[in-house]
């Protein structure tokens, strides 16, 4: 009964009813994209350890510390291993996107565990001084097997006086959870800062791996203390706290995404509540009809409640089953650097389900009421 009704009043302006559920279906597309691209600044901080505390420049992210820093953090009570890093890259953001070169220390694989490599790769890494192991979707989007050679430009002057590098592949690393990760190549830091003509003993970045994750604040303080007032101040945290913190002076996005979302929503709530109660105004005399003919009152609201809510529930459909046929081709223009991080979760669906049960209460609420109210004298007098 319910849904013949209902079927009724879709079809009596097949157009309004198609240029609704298309309004409502553009807003629905957004919340489910502005909260799927939203991952990317989130889910990079998944994964990562409480354990491993970051050592940077405070004031700026790519400068650099002096490599006397590393002897400090060592002897602090509770450190187990620190890693060293630096990173041979160029100004040319085309350049940066085609990955990142990172010079570390030989336990860069032992305090980053979530990147994997073959012992063989990494003892060949560890004694030529010319070798690299590369991130595999580095190798794949760049063709290298192993033995042949990268090469890239950088900011960093090479003994040559050219600023051209080259190193042979010997291995490849993989990441365990983000695919973008392998985006990179490392090599041996003592190797590169034996060749760079500038900026010899400094450093981009200091790891150090805590023995419990509890000590990490009190042992960030003590370095970022130690260094307040020298020309090398620095920023340490434990490395999960500081991404936090990066994407937080990015922007709160979170916030961003509500306040868009909220001036949608609220423009669609007008949008499909006018519509709603234009449709039922129309419908007075069909109304008063139906009354005659033995419809209870309650039978008539509650079908001007289900009429919302199925257009409601087919902009929710059609919107979230866009969204992810769009994500399989943004991964694939991004070049594999955004796989494993885009998708719709189970929360943004059930919350895209609960927003729209709500708009279309809030939308059919006063025009229900009215058909719940109306007299079948005063509905065929107006008919």
């Amino acid at each position: 009964m319910y849904w013949t009704l209902v079927k009724i009043g879709l079809i009596r302006k097949r157009l309004r009813t198609f240029l609704t559920i298309m309004s409502m279906f553009i807003a629905f597309w957004l919340y489910g994209t502005l909260n799927t691209f939203g991952e990317i600044f989130t889910k990079g901080v998944e994964g990562l350890s409480a354990e491993n505390i970051m050592v940077m420049p405070r004031y700026n992210m790519l400068g650099k510390l002096p490599y006397s820093h590393v002897s400090f953090v060592e002897e602090i009570e509770g450190v187990e291993q620190v890693m060293i890093m630096d990173f041979l890259m160029s100004n040319s953001i085309e350049s940066m996107m085609d990955g990142v070169v990172y010079a570390v220390s030989p336990n860069f694989f032992e305090i980053y565990d979530r990147f994997e490599t073959d012992e063989k790769a990494l003892n060949e890494m560890n004694s030529n001084p010319n070798a690299t192991i590369v991130g595999k979707l580095m190798a794949e989007t760049k063709g290298l097997e192993i033995g042949d050679i990268l090469a890239i430009k950088s900011d960093s002057m090479n003994s040559d006086g050219s600023y051209d590098w080259s190193f042979q592949v010997v291995g490849f690393y993989t990441a365990k959870q983000i695919k973008g990760d392998e985006m990179g190549a490392v090599i041996n830091w003592d190797s590169f800062d034996e060749a760079r003509l500038n900026q010899k003993g400094t450093i981009g970045m200091i790891m150090a791996k805590v023995s419990d994750a509890s000590l990490g604040a009190d042992i960030s303080k003590i370095i970022d203390e130690r260094y307040m007032n020298s020309s090398y101040a620095t920023r340490s945290g434990p490395e999960s706290a500081i991404a936090v913190e990066m994407a937080g002076e990015i922007g709160d996005i979170e916030l961003i995404i509500n306040a868009i979302l909220l001036a949608v929503f609220f423009t669609i709530l007008l949008v499909s509540g006018n519509t709603m109660a234009q449709s039922i105004r129309e419908r007075t005399n069909d109304i008063g009809v139906l009354k005659c003919l033995g419809y209870k009152d309650k039978t008539i609201f509650f079908s001007v409640i289900l009429e919302a809510i199925t257009i409601c529930f087919c902009a929710v459909i059609a919107g979230l089953l866009f969204t992810m046929t769009l994500i399989p081709i943004i991964e694939a223009a991004s070049g594999g650097l955004l796989e494993d991080i885009l998708s719709v979760r189970t929360s943004t669906v059930l919350g895209a389900f609960l927003i729209a049960l709500i708009i279309a209460f809030m939308a059919a609420a006063v025009p229900a009421h009215q058909a719940l109210r109306l007299k079948v004298v005063d509905a065929l007098r107006q008919g």
